[in-house]
């Protein structure tokens, strides 16, 4: 009752000089995570680098209408990190805005619209677009952005442009622990264009300029990277074959350069074929490969490693993302190519089970230090598990098991493996008011 009664006091605030019904909506989200892990880092069970830890993520938002084509967003996200193994003091996290944009339903143009302020972004199955803070881990994908919209048929164009500093600068933060989102300063701008021609084709095209300056490491860190500007044009294709076969391809090309002079020249894409079985379809397999080609020592004056832009996030494993810790970067998908199969079950509706095989290899050897990195380009092979449920529509859950049988890419061979337990409340409603 009280959240109730403060939203009620908020509600002032969004009933503008119109007369008429205002519908404010709000909602909670409590989430837990129980993670274990153990040689994720450099696959040496010879070191003790195992986890147990528990995440605790509390998320709040509300939404109001500032007029009939106008609406508020503000959510407030914290999450807390309690270390279990090693043993670590726990300690309270900060509390950020996850969002905060307004949303112009209509604009001058019959068709067009604008969200503009912190949102999250998310394109296609997040191959380009999805994470916009991937040093924050799975707390918030969000990125400070505006999205203009033009709508038309089956069909639409975005324009798209985002800054996503270093750390952030732009809205307030409680308990503010100056948190690091990411290696450098972001910018971008693209645009995007969704078609669905008819029931059975989907075609997604784009292009995005982004510029990534600022890394404050020293120029003689391994890592270090010089401010660089890409290009990356590109299409994603969605074919239904028939009632129960489908495709899925997306390729994309890079140019550009970095400031130290090299050019940029990358290519990355995925394809895979899909086919649904059960009375209501809620089985499926899928087989398919995903590449993101890595930079060629040869090539001294040209950068072929493939760019994930805005795209760092566990997309095919929340394990190997650590690992790249010691490459590029945290969850930075590049030299990297997998060939997968996945089966998905689900034995009855609230509940779904995927299991998922990757046959991983890199382009070239990783230049890093030989304790870390063998001569081959043999990643490994990982095997993966995870049963999701949801009890209603305010709980749901899952459990995540993956092991991995590191190759020659890596100069240690011992096996590794990521569990995690997950429960999740929301709860959301409504207050309707009247001037």
């Amino acid at each position: 009752m009280k959240l109730r009664s403060v939203l009620i006091l908020l509600l002032p605030l969004t009933l503008g000089a119109q007369n008429g019904e205002r519908v404010f909506d709000y909602g909670f989200e409590q989430r837990v995570r129980n993670e274990n892990w153990n040689n994720i880092f450099d696959w040496n069970d010879t070191l003790d680098d195992q986890r147990v830890q528990v995440r605790y993520r509390t998320r709040l938002w509300f939404k109001g209408p500032l007029s009939p084509d106008v609406d508020f967003h503000v959510g407030l996200n914290q999450e807390t990190c309690q270390i279990v193994t090693p043993g670590t003091p726990f300690k309270f996290d900060e509390v950020i805005f996850e969002t905060a944009y307004l949303d112009f339903k209509k604009l001058f143009v019959k068709g067009l619209s604008l969200r503009a302020g912190r949102q999250n972004l998310v394109k296609g199955e997040g191959f380009l677009f999805l994470e916009g803070t991937p040093y924050d881990g799975s707390r918030t994908i969000y990125s400070n952005a505006a999205v203009l919209t033009y709508a038309f048929r089956k069909s639409k164009i975005e324009a798209i442009g985002v800054f996503n500093p270093r750390a952030d600068r732009f809205l307030p933060r409680i308990h503010n622990k100056s948190r690091q989102l990411i290696e450098w300063d972001d910018r971008a701008v693209g645009l995007y264009y969704t078609g669905n021609y008819n029931q059975r084709t989907a075609v997604e095209t784009y292009w995005f300029f982004k510029k990534e300056s600022g890394d404050r490491r020293a120029s003689t860190h391994p890592q270090y990277q010089p401010g660089l500007h890409v290009h990356t044009a590109g299409a994603r294709l969605i074919r239904q074959l028939d009632g129960r076969w489908s495709l899925t391809g997306e390729l994309a090309r890079q140019w550009g350069a970095r400031d130290d002079g090299k050019t940029i020249a990358g290519l990355g894409g995925y394809g895979y074929l899909k086919r649904a079985f059960g009375g209501r379809k809620q089985h499926a397999a899928s087989f398919g490969y995903y590449g993101m080609p890595g930079d060629d020592p040869a090539t001294g004056g040209r950068i072929e490693g493939w760019n994930p832009l805005f795209s760092r996030w566990p997309k095919w494993s929340e394990m190997l993302i650590y690992s790249q810790f010691r490459e590029v970067g945290a969850a930075y998908w590049t030299n990297t190519g997998m060939w997968f199969a996945e089966a998905v079950v689900s034995p009855w509706k609230p509940v779904s089970a995927r299991f998922t095989y990757y046959r991983m290899h890199a382009s070239h050897p990783f230049p890093g230090d030989p304790r870390s990195f063998g001569t081959g380009v043999r990643r490994g092979d990982m095997p993966q598990v995870r049963v999701d449920i949801r009890v209603n529509p305010s709980w749901s859950g899952h459990v995540l098991y993956e092991h991995m049988a590191p190759g020659s890419f890596y100069s240690r061979r011992s096996h590794a493996y990521f569990l995690r337990f997950e429960a999740i409340y929301a709860w959301q409603g409504k207050i309707s008011a009247h001037r």
